[in-house]
C-alpha cells in the first residue's frame, strides 16, 4: 500500500510540475496616439505596436506576421490585432450597415459562431458590439469582436481580434483600452459665416517633421507625385489651407535651394527666418485673384520640406495668424 502510495504521490507530483501556467493579461503600457489624416477618428494603440493600414483602414498589431496568421492560419505568429475603418452611411442606417457587415462575417468565413448585437455606447455615441468566433482547428478558435459607432454621415468599425483562447486573454486589457481610447469626429454646425479655429490643439506626425495645428482643420488628400510627402489641411475654405511635401536637397544647403527655388514665384515680399532653429526662407506672392500665399524652405538631413499657407486675402486675420502659428510649431527630424 505504501509502495502504490507513494507512485500516485509522485505521478500527481509529475502532473502538478507539467501543468500549463495560467495565463494572464498583459498590463497596459505607454500608449502612441493616432488620429486618422483622412477621415478624423482617434485612438490610442500600445507604444510596441505599428500602425499598418492606410487612411480609413487603420490596422495595429505587434508585427506583420501576426496579422498574417488572421489571413492564412498555417503561418505567421498568434497574437491580437486591432483594425478601425469607415464606412458612409449613403442613404444607409447604421443598423443596415451592422447587418451587412455580419453578412460579411459569413460570407468571409466558413464557419462562423455570431453572436446576438449588444448596444453600448463608445465615447457618448450610440455603437452595437457584435462577438464572434471562428474554429481554425480543432483546439484553436479566432476570437473577434466588432464594434459599429454611429456617426453623423459615416458608421466607424473598430474590430478586435486574437488568435487563440490565450491570446484573447493575454490581449484583453490593451483591448479594453484601445476601445475606450477610441473617439469619431463630431461635426459641428455652423453658427457663423467667420471661421474660428479650435483652441484645442492636435499633433500631425510624419518621418520628416512634426506639427501643431488646431484640430478643426480638415485633412484633404493631395497628389503625392515625385515627392516624398505630399500632405494638406483645409480650413471652411477650399483655398485656406496649409499644405506640406518634402523633397530631396541632393545635398544643397536651404540657401542654395532657396536660389534655386525663389525665382518661380511672382515674389510680393521675401525674407528669412528660422523653423525649429533651422535656417528658413519665405516668400510672399498672389497665385489668384483675393488668394495670398506664403511658401517657408527650409533643409534637414538632407530633405526639403517646403510649406505653403493659403488664405483669403480680405480675411487674412481670421487664418493667417493661425497657419503661421502652426508653421511655428514645426519640429524637424
Amino acid at each position: 500500500m505504501k509502495s502504490i502510495l507513494a507512485a500516485s504521490l509522485l505521478f500527481a507530483f509529475i502532473l502538478a510540475g507539467c501543468s500549463k501556467p495560467p495565463v494572464t493579461p498583459l498590463a497596459v503600457g505607454e500608449m502612441n496616439d493616432y488620429r486618422d489624416v483622412g477621415y478624423g477618428f482617434k485612438l490610442k494603440y500600445p507604444k510596441e505596436w505599428k500602425q499598418m493600414g492606410t487612411a480609413g483602414a487603420a490596422v495595429f498589431a505587434a508585427s506583420q506576421d501576426v496579422v498574417d496568421k488572421f489571413q492564412d492560419p498555417a503561418s505567421g505568429l498568434e497574437g491580437g490585432k486591432v483594425s478601425a475603418s469607415i464606412i458612409k452611411l449613403e442613404g444607409k442606417t447604421a443598423a443596415e450597415i451592422t447587418a451587412a457587415g455580419k453578412d460579411e462575417l459569413k460570407q468571409t468565413w466558413q464557419t462562423v459562431e455570431v453572436q446576438s448585437d449588444a448596444p453600448m455606447t463608445i465615447s457618448g455615441k450610440q455603437a452595437v458590439l457584435v462577438r464572434y468566433s471562428v474554429p481554425v482547428t480543432s483546439k484553436k478558435k479566432i476570437y473577434g469582436a466588432d464594434f459599429y459607432v454611429a456617426g453623423d454621415t459615416a458608421v466607424y468599425k473598430l474590430s478586435t481580434m486574437a488568435f487563440g483562447e490565450d491570446q484573447a486573454t493575454i490581449n484583453s486589457a490593451i483591448f479594453d483600452a484601445m476601445v475606450n481610447s477610441f473617439e469619431i469626429p463630431v461635426v459641428v454646425a455652423k453658427v457663423a459665416d467667420r471661421w474660428n479655429a479650435s483652441a484645442n490643439m492636435e499633433t500631425y506626425k510624419s518621418d520628416y517633421f512634426t506639427m501643431q495645428y488646431p484640430d478643426n482643420l480638415e485633412f484633404v488628400q493631395v497628389a503625392k507625385g515625385d515627392k516624398d510627402l505630399a500632405m494638406e489641411m483645409r480650413a471652411d475654405r477650399r483655398d485656406c489651407s496649409i499644405h506640406i511635401d518634402v523633397f530631396g536637397a541632393k545635398k544643397l544647403t536651404v540657401d542654395k535651394v532657396w536660389d534655386q527655388n525663389k525665382g518661380k514665384y511672382k515674389a510680393k515680399g521675401t525674407g528669412n527666418t528660422t523653423i525649429d532653429g533651422e535656417k528658413a526662407f519665405w516668400v510672399d506672392y498672389t497665385p489668384m485673384a483675393s488668394i495670398s500665399s506664403r511658401a517657408y524652405f527650409v533643409v534637414k538631413n538632407d530633405k526639403v520640406i517646403r510649406t505653403t499657407v493659403n488664405y483669403f486675402a480680405p480675411q487674412k486675420d481670421i487664418y493667417f495668424t493661425v497657419f503661421e502659428n502652426s508653421v511655428k510649431s514645426i519640429k524637424l527630424k
